[in-house]
C-alpha cells in the first residue's frame, strides 16, 4: 500500500499524552443537563422543573416526590417534549462530532459534513419525494410518512459515495480531490432542486421550504427510535477512532508508518459521516453551522487531542441544538422559527469573529 504525500498541517498545540481533567466534562455535563431540563420545562405550556425532577426522582424509586407532574403536563412532556429533546441530544452531537472528525480527517478546520455533498444529496431525495409526493403514496400506503425521510437517507448516502468515487483513484482515497467532488455533487443536487421547485405545487413548495431550514417539530417517538440506530451507531464508530485521528494530524505518511491503515480510516469515516448527518438531515431537515463551528471552537479550548475533543463535540453539539430549538419554540410563541435558520443565524457571526481571531493572530 503507498501512502499519499502529507498535506501541510495547520499550526496547532501538541497533541496531550495525558487525559483531559474533570473540569471540563463537568462543565458540559452540567451544561448539557440544564439545558435538557429547560427544553423540558419551558414552552407554550410551563412544566416546573420541581416537577420534572420529582417525577424522575420518584421513577426511579428515591422517595415520593413533593411535586408531581398533572395529566396535562404529563401528555405534554412524555408525547411531545422528551422525545423532541431526544432527538436534539442525538443529532446535534452527531453534527458537531462528525464536524471534529471531518476536519481532522482533511487537516482542515474549514470542513463540515455539508462539503462532501452529504446534506445536499438529501436535500434532492427529500425534494423529490415531495413533488412525486402524490404518485408515491398511492404505491407505498400506510408507509408514506418514511417516505421523505427515507428519500433524504438515501440521497445522502448516493451523493456521499459518489464523491467518494470520484475522488478515488488508483486505489487511493486523495482527500482533495473527494472535497472537490463534493462540491461538485452538491452544486448538480442543488441544481436539481431548482428544477423540482419549479415544477412543485404552492402547498409543495411551502413544505420543501420549512423542511429545508429545518426543524425538530416532527420528532415523535415512532422518528426517534427509527433515528436512533444509525444516529447512536455513527457516534460509536467516530469516537472509536479518536487515536488514529490524533496520528492523521501528523500527516497521512506518518500515520501509515505509526500504524495506521489509512486509507480503511478515510472510508469508514466518511461513510459513517454520510450514515449519520443522512439520519439528521432525513428528519430534521438541514441544520447549518453545528457541524462547522463547534468543534472549530473546541479545538481552540480543548487543543487538538480527538480522545477529549470528540467527546466534547457530542456534548457540546447537543446543548447547541437544544438551545436553538428552544429559542426557536418561544422566540414566537405560539409560532415557531425554523431551527436550521436559527442556528445559521447565530453561527454566522461567531465564525466570523473566529475567523478575524485567527487573522489577527
Amino acid at each position: 500500500m503507498s501512502a499519499s504525500e502529507a498535506m501541510p498541517v495547520p499550526a496547532s498545540r501538541p497533541v496531550p499524552s495525558r487525559g483531559p481533567g474533570a473540569g471540563p466534562w463537568v462543565t458540559l455535563g452540567l451544561l448539557l443537563a440544564l439545558m435538557v431540563l429547560a427544553s423540558l420545562a419551558v414552552g407554550s405550556m410551563t412544566v416546573p422543573p420541581s416537577a420534572i425532577l420529582g417525577s424522575l426522582w420518584e421513577a426511579l424509586g428515591l422517595g415520593e416526590a413533593s411535586h408531581k407532574l398533572d395529566a396535562m403536563q404529563r401528555a405534554v412532556l412524555l408525547t411531545l417534549r422528551l422525545p423532541r429533546m431526544l432527538m436534539a441530544v442525538m443529532v446535534g452531537g452527531v453534527l458537531a462530532t462528525t464536524g471534529a472528525a471531518l476536519q481532522a480527517l482533511f487537516r482542515n478546520p474549514l470542513v463540515e459534513p455539508g462539503l462532501l455533498g452529504t446534506s445536499s444529496g438529501a436535500a434532492l431525495g427529500a425534494v423529490l419525494a415531495i413533488v412525486l409526493d402524490v404518485t408515491l403514496a398511492a404505491h407505498v400506503g400506510p408507509f408514506r410518512m418514511l417516505v421523505v425521510p427515507g428519500a433524504a437517507f438515501l440521497g445522502a448516502l448516493a451523493a456521499t459515495v459518489l464523491a467518494l468515487r470520484l475522488g478515488t483513484g488508483g486505489g487511493r482515497t486523495d482527500t482533495p480531490r473527494v472535497l472537490l467532488a463534493g462540491v461538485a455533487v452538491s452544486a448538480g443536487a442543488f441544481a436539481g432542486m431548482g428544477l423540482l421547485t419549479h415544477a412543485a405545487s404552492d402547498a409543495q413548495l411551502r413544505t420543501i421550504t420549512f423542511w429545508s431550514l429545518g426543524s425538530l417539530g416532527g420528532a415523535s417517538w415512532e422518528t426517534v427510535g427509527a433515528a436512533a440506530i444509525p444516529l447512536v451507531v455513527t457516534l460509536g464508530l467516530l469516537l472509536s477512532e479518536a487515536r488514529a485521528l490524533n496520528l492523521m494530524l501528523l500527516g497521512e505518511r506518518e500515520a501509515w508508518h505509526l500504524g495506521v491503515d489509512v486509507e480503511r480510516l478515510k472510508r469508514k469515516l466518511i461513510l459513517a459521516a454520510a450514515l449519520g448527518v443522512g439520519a439528521a438531515v432525513s428528519f430534521c431537515g438541514m441544520i447549518g453551522f453545528v457541524g462547522l463551528l463547534v468543534p472549530a471552537l473546541l479545538r481552540i479550548a480543548l487543543g487538538p487531542d480527538h480522545r477529549r475533543l470528540l467527546a466534547a463535540s457530542a456534548l457540546s453539539g447537543a446543548s447547541l441544538l437544544l438551545a436553538a430549538d428552544l429559542l426557536a419554540r418561544t422566540l414566537s410563541s405560539p409560532s415557531e422559527l425554523p431551527v436550521g435558520a436559527l442556528t445559521s443565524v447565530l453561527g454566522v457571526p461567531a465564525f466570523i469573529g473566529l475567523l478575524a481571531r485567527k487573522g489577527a493572530a
